[in-house]
C-alpha cells in the first residue's frame, strides 16, 4: 500500500506540472511579448516545486538535525519559488526593482529563519521563529501598503494585482500557524498530517497563481498614455442646434 505522504507528493507533482503547462501556454501567446522575460521567470514557480515534490515522493531529502526532522527539498523549494511569487506581484503592480528585490529578500529570510527554527530547540527556536514572523509581516506590509500605490498607475493591471495580492496574502497566513502546530513547533499535528496539509496548500498557492496570470494576460498589452488617450477624443466643439 502506498504511504499517504508518498501519494500526496506524487499528486502534487502532477498538479504542479499542470502549472508548468499553463506557463508554456503563456509564453506561446504573442499578446504581450515584451513581458516574455518576466513570464519565463514564472516557470520557476511550478517547475522547481514539481521537481522538489517528485524528490519528496521518492522519500529523499528528509534529514535529522539536533533530533528534529526537516524535509530539505520543501525548504529549498520555498527558498527558490516563493521570492518569485511575491516579486511578480510587485512586477504586476509596476513597482521599482528595489521594492521587488526587497520583498523577495524578506521572503527568503522568512524561509531561512523558519527552517533554522525547525531544527533548533528551546528559546533559540522561538527567537528564530519570531525573526521569521517579522520578515513575514514586513513582506505583507509591502504587498498591501506599498505595492498598491504603484498599481494605481496601471489601471488595466489593477484587477490582476489585487487577485494575486490576496491569493498570496490570505493563503500565507496559514503557514505560521501550521508551523506552530507541526512537529517542529508544538507538535499538535503529526508529521504526516503536516505534510498532507502543506502539499495541498503549496499546489493551490502555485498552479492557480500562474493560471490567473495566463487568464488575464491581455492586461500586459501596452496601456495608452494620457496623451494618446486625449488624441483619440473628438475635440471639435459640438454644434449648437439653436444656431
Amino acid at each position: 500500500m502506498v504511504a499517504p505522504l508518498t501519494l500526496a507528493y506524487a499528486v502534487s507533482t502532477v498538479g504542479l506540472l499542470a502549472g508548468v503547462g499553463v506557463v508554456i501556454m503563456l509564453l506561446n501567446d504573442e499578446s504581450a511579448t515584451e513581458h516574455a522575460t518576466a513570464f519565463r521567470s514564472l516557470l520557476i514557480i511550478p517547475g522547481f516545486a514539481a521537481i522538489a515534490y517528485s524528490v519528496m515522493a521518492l522519500d529523499i531529502g528528509v534529514i535529522t538535525v539536533n533530533g528534529a526532522e526537516i524535509t530539505v527539498p520543501r525548504y529549498v523549494d520555498w527558498a527558490v519559488t516563493t521570492p518569485v511569487l511575491v516579486g511578480f506581484v510587485g512586477y504586476v503592480a509596476g513597482a521599482p526593482r528595489k521594492w521587488i528585490a526587497g520583498v523577495a529578500a524578506a521572503d527568503l529570510m522568512m524561509i531561512v529563519f523558519g527552517g533554522a527554527a525547525t531544527v533548533t530547540a528551546g528559546s533559540t527556536k522561538w527567537l528564530l521563529y519570531g525573526a521569521s514572523s517579522i520578515f513575514h509581516l514586513s513582506l505583507l506590509v509591502v504587498i498591501y501598503r506599498v505595492f498598491p500605490s504603484f498599481a494605481a498607475e496601471h489601471p488595466r493591471r489593477l484587477g490582476l494585482f489585487k487577485l494575486l495580492q490576496n491569493h498570496i496574502g490570505l493563503l500565507w497566513i496559514a503557514y505560521p500557524f501550521l508551523w506552530v502546530a507541526a512537529p517542529g513547533g508544538l507538535g499538535y499535528i503529526s508529521a504526516t498530517g503536516f505534510g498532507l496539509i502543506i502539499a495541498y496548500i503549496d499546489v493551490i498557492a502555485k498552479t492557480p497563481y500562474v493560471y490567473f496570470i495566463w487568464q488575464r494576460r491581455r492586461v500586459f498589452a501596452d496601456e495608452p498614455t494620457t496623451t494618446e488617450t486625449l488624441e483619440t477624443v473628438n475635440m471639435t466643439p459640438a454644434t449648437d442646434v439653436s444656431e
